[in-house]
């Protein structure tokens, strides 16, 4: 057991804002036994602990490359990403996964879906390092049959045998690991993209992952380049959703990555689904993608969750992406970028403000998050019964004025001007896995 004394911010189970303070927090066995107010008379928590963030989009392989500034996205893979992911192999994949979850949990993430390579063994080297990390994971070996970025094995297998392989490794990976480390590791089939995947392997992705209970993750509409492919190598499709939906890969453990450029039946297709779009707007930016129609996403009551995207995403900082993504909505409303319902409620009078605030955002990154990766009941929150996965942070590394005088102010302090070097320590199911406390 062990009692933490502190401020509290968090969203409870309903997404009310709580603010305390001066609180006492008590883990036991993993969960917050727990959680009450010290009284007006009780001095001001020094730290304040809110919940575990949620990454849920990034690519363990790709860290070394975040800043690698090289233009639109398909330009941007081949010149900076598709030669790092090549190396993702023995002792490099082992240091690189090391380095990437200690980085994670020194930012104040508890949680995230994570790509890996093409290669099995990085992936290896990956889950086991994500085991001893402390950190809740969904993970996976990324899946390619067409436009290989290893030349050695696209001459060696046919597509057909290319596909074969990739099906065969991704589910020796995934009987061992899905659910290993006491439930805090998860498997996800990870086909890269429509571009790079047949429609059999897709197709056999899709049903694997349903009948072993795992995950799926991939990339749906990030930019009009990749679209237009899409459109050409896939012309029976409807649309890009469709070529997904088609193939199986739908569904409400399916994290689908960006979202941009998407039409309404779209969407409505994602919801039908339950599959989360994952808002990435940091990367979607560094990479002139475009800004996601956040409103209309909302509109048809679609799943959200949001994700660094790292390396396209020069940060694993999620203060940072949540600030990033309120400050993308205000601008875009206030320009009448968007289209259909969220123009039309805008031309209504609704300021721009309104579009995205600082409680959306913490949301998305808290319990929405915890949601899209089916973290155990409660995750998200610091509420008793919730899985002890929390952060304790320094409000004087981000705010002059500490404490602040409500739950509205503090939560836009931490939002709009907090970062990773405010944070103390990060706690997993009540263990401490990064920091001092």
């Amino acid at each position: 057991m062990k009692t933490l004394d502190c401020a509290l911010l968090t969203l409870d189970r309903r997404e009310r804002l709580v603010y305390w303070p001066a609180a006492r927090l008590t883990l036991d066995k993993g969960r917050i036994a727990q959680a009450r107010p010290l009284g007006r008379k009780a001095r001001p928590g020094a730290l304040l602990a809110i919940p575990g963030l949620v990454d849920a989009h990034c690519h363990l392989p790709q860290y070394p490359a975040v800043a690698a500034d090289g233009g639109e996205l398909l330009p941007w893979l081949k010149k900076h990403i598709f030669p790092l992911e090549r190396r993702f192999k023995g002792s490099y994949a082992r240091e690189l996964s090391r380095l990437f979850f200690k980085d994670l949990a020194a930012h104040g993430t508890t949680a995230a879906a994570v790509y890996l390579s093409v290669y099995k063994e990085g992936a290896e080297a990956a889950f086991e390092e994500g085991a001893r990390s402390g950190l809740r994971l969904v993970m996976g070996k990324v899946m390619m049959d067409r436009g290989s970025y290893d030349d050695a094995f696209a001459r060696k297998h046919p597509r057909r045998g290319r596909a074969e392989v990739s099906l065969q490794e991704s589910g020796e990976l995934c009987a061992r690991w899905n659910g290993a480390a006491e439930g805090r590791l998860r498997y996800a089939y990870t086909p890269r993209f429509a571009l790079s995947c047949s429609r059999e392997l897709m197709r056999a992705a899709g049903a694997e992952a349903a009948r072993r209970g795992a995950f799926v993750q991939t990339h749906l509409s990030e930019s009009r380049a990749e679209i237009a492919a899409v459109r050409r190598d896939f012309p029976e499709a409807r649309n890009y959703a469709d070529v997904y939906g088609e193939a199986g890969l739908l569904g409400p453990r399916t994290l689908l990555a960006h979202g941009i450029w998407l039409s309404d039946a779209e969407r409505r297709t994602v919801k039908a689904s339950g599959s989360v779009l994952v808002h990435c707007p940091t990367s979607n930016a560094f990479l002139s993608s475009g800004v996601m129609d956040l409103p209309a996403a909302r509109g048809a009551d679609c799943r959200l969750a949001l994700g660094s995207d790292v390396a396209a995403g020069p940060s694993l900082d999620l203060l940072e992406v949540m600030r990033q993504a309120v400050f993308a909505q205000r601008l875009a409303g206030a320009h009448k970028l968007f289209s259909g319902a969220a123009d039309r409620a805008l031309s209504r009078g609704s300021a721009a403000s309104e579009v995205l605030g600082a409680a959306k955002a913490f949301a998305l990154a808290t319990v929405h998050g915890a949601r899209a990766l089916d973290l155990p009941v409660g995750a998200g929150t610091l509420t008793p019964g919730a899985p002890a996965d929390l952060v304790l942070v320094d409000p004087a590394e981000y705010d002059p004025f500490a404490p602040a005088p409500d739950g509205t102010a503090a939560l836009a302090r931490l939002v709009f001007r907090g970062s990773r070097h405010a944070v103390r320590a990060t706690f997993v199911a009540g263990k401490l896995v990064w920091g001092k406390a």
